[in-house]
């Protein structure tokens, strides 16, 4: 037994074995899966020499697979070409032992990725493969988008459901994830926080979204940008209130008195209405002081 036939059954059952031992009767083949181990760039243009022999292939399917696994990133996609090109060939076989053959392979593929954290190229066998069956996978992966984007890394949640097929569920989170990294991103630039909320109502129109906008805006004094986005959801619950605040602070910093009346009559709190009274005093005894 050969060193390359022994690292190859670490990714292969016994059946698989059983096969991988009648294949490496063929020189040619054996030396085929040689490749995918030693330099898997190259080793997709050689697959075509297994294409007549379809328990090659499928060993071939498995070994790249099962290596791909643990690489890089890098080195785990010039893998996966192998598999997919690999599993190409196996199609044409129309065989339906094969076909079961296939789909268990794939399924082994996106389960064992997303085991061992690697979503990216989970999601995207998932995308690939939707056809098989695969696309009881998606919610997990959304799941884990979501897990991935509470602990701060954006761009990586982004990017695993950017490789999903487009759903509205999928539609959906990358809005909510983009609401809060744009709300993460505004406490230090505003304007780029703007543009990822900007790029999640692209996607749906989340009132979040609207109310983030809103409070940005609010920070950066311009009232009169979110006194617009507040007045465009006012059906939406807490909005008055939300309202009422700004027009007392804009009111206030312009001591318009209008403003802050519109704000009076959108609030129920006694205390509230309290303060807004005194304010309203207060820009009248100055004005007619500055008048006097």
């Amino acid at each position: 037994m050969t060193d390359e036939f022994a690292m190859f059954s670490k990714f292969l059952s016994e059946e698989d074995r059983t096969i991988l031992r009648a294949v490496a009767k063929d020189k040619i083949a054996f030396e085929v899966l040689k490749k995918l181990f030693e330099s898997p760039e190259s080793a997709e243009k050689y697959l075509v020499l297994l294409k007549d022999n379809p328990n090659a292939v499928l060993i071939a399917t498995k070994i790249a697979e099962g290596i791909g696994r643990y690489l890089d990133a890098e080195d785990e996609e010039k893998c996966l070409n192998v598999f997919l090109r690999a599993i190409e060939y196996l199609k044409e076989t129309r065989d339906r032992k094969t076909a079961y053959e296939v789909f268990n392979v794939v399924r082994e593929a996106i389960e064992n990725r997303i085991s061992l954290g690697k979503y990216e190229s989970a999601s995207k066998l998932v995308s690939i493969f939707l056809n098989l069956g695969m696309g009881s996978y998606v919610k997990k992966l959304v799941f884990h988008a979501i897990e991935i984007a509470e602990k701060g890394d954006f761009a990586r949640a982004l990017k695993i459901l950017n490789n999903l097929p487009t759903s509205d569920e999928v539609l959906t989170t990358k809005a909510y994830i983009l609401v809060d990294w744009g709300k993460n991103i505004a406490m230090s630039d505003p304007q780029l926080g703007l543009s990822k909320i900007e790029e999640a109502l692209k996607y749906k129109e989340l009132p979040s979204a609207k109310v983030a906008m809103a409070e940005i805006y609010e920070n950066l004094g311009n009232y009169a940008k979110a006194y617009e986005i507040y007045s465009s959801m006012r059906n939406q619950p807490g909005i008055n209130a939300r309202l009422a605040r700004l027009l007392m602070e804009w009111g206030e910093e312009e001591s318009s008195v209008e403003k802050l009346e519109e704000a009076k009559e959108l609030v129920n709190d006694p205390v509230m209405v309290e303060e807004i009274e005194r304010r309203i005093r207060k820009i009248k005894t100055d004005q007619s002081a500055s008048g006097s």
